[in-house]
């Protein structure tokens, strides 16, 4: 049975909001990507200059990798359609079994959606599930003006109900890599997810794109089975999928996912952590990568033999295949510790394979990670230039380091099982989101209606301002102790990530230790394991957002806070009261299960 359970959780975050401050963004007029064929500035238009496997900063019509995607963007004129018709089925990634699932047009991961830069997306999602409902939120996408096609249930829209559709379109105003899952509870983790490719530049060359590769943990029961049990303590995975697949843990069935290669080229592969409770170090045998994006945004290019993603988190790189001809290990660990666990012993892995050269299991060795960092639970380094913007930017300090205000995040004690095991709670704020799904925050802003429940959780923050979040993790009031990371992500919106430490208490004295200049910037950043993290972003996009933990028991047990920029000018579609008059039509009347969870 598909049927909700939910556990709460606590966590509490409290934003503080500077004044407006003109927003300075000043591209970079030299390009620094490796090997780059071309230095260009934000409006180069030279018509000679094509994106090709020698010059990939290219673009045209005055757009290139150095033009701020947050600044300007092209518009081609040209809507890419697509239909994706979510069903109940039953899995066997791995040939142990079949699991029940929730597909995307019959496949895990569901289509790879792609586009151009500047292109619209239009995207039917028929609902053909008997007995839940849905949505589809596209991760990291900006929705620039268009908050209701952010796809959360509960506060940009309705359910999709069981038997109907619903048609999201939205302009590609960024590029890069992504993906898209369901916001409904916590159905991604049954299977109801796909990734997102938008071409655009980059900041090093590479011959051919081998595409997504999905990483994710898998469960034996399903997300809604597990969901309630998380309350207690987190599953463990039983294995783990790259693109959907992998040998089984006693290595006799199944198989793993593989990409080819050629020797002497280089080649961009798009790493995805989709997991509902692990993070991941992917590392490719004897083949370093060099890293050009974190999440949406172009990075100057470094190099690594293994790179940390958390979950939410997209990091781009390139490989050149220069090994000897054979078949060599792509390897996604699970970080030991607080990062989760996972039961496979034969690992989560894909072949890499070189075209001539005979296929087969491989007997390389994983790089040496005896490390001091080996099994962290953190970005790639924010002390460092690894993720250093490819476009520079620069964020005012004054207001933060003047005033600063902290969003403690902790763990409550919400009751007891029948056998005494203690049952947690998230929050933020003290307060865990739990959503209606049949009023979303947009329909209080159609009445403008301001009067939100407190269980909304919505932080009003000022319009066009800078807006510093400093999230804390801390004991409860209780005295229980925390020690679990956090993948924080934002809708509408890529953040700067100023600084962040583990096992620390923020205060004033430390924002000397925090980065104005150029810092790392991305939709989904990790609050370290009982430290702090400070993010700053402008509130210049009209909407309804949320920000959430991306660990899926957590937001669905109110893990996230939401807040409304600029109202007044939020434009909702008319199908927007269709969809809504549709799952009030079903919902709770005709509802097989009842919403029990947050909602998110």
């Amino acid at each position: 049975m598909y049927l909700l359970h939910t556990l709460p959780l606590l966590a509490s975050w409290v934003a503080y909001a500077a004044g407006s401050a003109a927003m300075k963004r000043q591209a970079s007029s030299t390009s620094s990507a490796a090997g780059s064929a071309t230095t260009l500035t934000p409006d180069d238009a030279d018509t000679e200059c094509t994106n090709g496997p020698h010059s990939r900063a290219c673009w045209g019509d005055g757009f290139s990798i150095a033009t701020d995607f947050d600044q300007k963007w092209p518009d081609t004129g040209k809507t890419v359609p697509y239909t994706l018709d979510i069903t109940n089925t039953t899995l066997n990634p791995d040939g142990t079994g079949d699991r029940l699932v929730m597909l995307i047009n019959n496949q895990y991961p569901g289509p790879v959606i792609r586009a151009q830069w500047g292109d619209w997306l239009e995207i039917t999602v028929n609902n053909k599930l008997p007995n839940n409902g849905t949505g589809i939120h596209w991760h990291g996408i900006r929705q620039f003006e268009t908050c209701d096609q952010d796809g959360v249930p509960g506060i940009t829209e309705c359910p999709i109900a069981p038997g109907t559709s619903r048609t999201y379109r939205f302009h590609c105003t960024q590029f890069g890599t992504s993906w898209y899952h369901s916001h409904w509870s916590v159905q991604y983790g049954v299977g109801t997810l796909g990734t997102l490719v938008i071409d655009g530049p980059a900041t090093d060359n590479y011959d051919e794109d081998l595409g997504p590769f999905a990483l994710t943990d898998w469960y034996d029961e399903t997300a809604f089975f597990n969901n309630p049990l998380a309350r207690i303590a987190p599953p463990q995975p039983y294995t783990g999928l790259v693109n959907g697949m992998n040998v089984s843990p006693d290595g006799t069935k199944g198989k793993y996912y593989n990409a080819t290669v050629k020797s002497a080229k280089k080649y961009r592969l798009r790493l995805i952590n989709t997991s509902v409770d692990s993070a991941f170090m992917v590392s490719l045998d004897n083949h370093p990568f060099t890293v050009i994006t974190s999440d949406f945004v172009p990075i100057k290019p470094y190099v690594a033999e293994r790179v940390f993603i958390g979950i939410g988190q997209r990091l781009d790189v390139i490989i050149e295949a220069n090994q000897t001809a054979s078949n060599y290990w792509f390897r996604a660990d699970v970080p030991a510790g607080a990062c989760g666990s996972n039961a496979n012993p034969k690992g989560i892995r894909a072949i890499i394979h070189y075209d001539n050269t005979t296929f087969g299991n491989p007997t390389s060795t994983a790089w040496d990670t005896t490390g001091a960092n080996a099994d962290r639970c953190t970005d790639e380094s924010y002390n460092s230039n690894k993720l250093e913007p490819y476009w520079d930017s620069f964020v005012p300090s004054d207001a933060l380091t003047a005033n600063p205000t902290l969003l403690s995040v902790q763990a409550q004690e919400a009751g007891l099982t029948t056998d005494n095991r203690t049952i947690f709670r998230w929050a933020i704020n003290t307060t865990s989101l739990n959503v209606d799904w049949d009023k979303p925050i947009l329909e209080y802003v159609q009445e403008g209606n301001t009067s939100y429940p407190a269980y909304e959780n919505l932080i009003d923050v000022p319009d066009v301002a800078w807006t510093y979040w400093v999230l804390q993790e801390i004991s409860t009031p209780g005295g229980i102790p925390l020690n679990i990371p956090h993948p924080a992500h934002l809708h509408g919106h890529d953040f700067y990530v100023l600084g962040a430490q583990e096992n620390s208490v923020y205060t004033n004295a430390l924002s000397a230790q925090l980065n104005f200049e150029n810092p790392p910037r991305r939709d989904t950043a990790m609050l370290p394991a009982g430290g702090w993290l400070v993010i700053a972003f402008e509130t210049n996009n009209p909407g309804a957002w949320i920000m959430h933990c991306h660990i899926a028991w957590h937001v669905a047990d109110g893990l996230a806070t939401q807040f409304l920029e600029t109202p007044d000018q939020i434009k909702v579609d008319p199908s927007f009261n269709e969809i809504c008059s549709a799952w009030r039509d079903y919902y709770p009347e005709h509802a097989v299960y009842l919403k029990d969870d947050s909602g998110v």
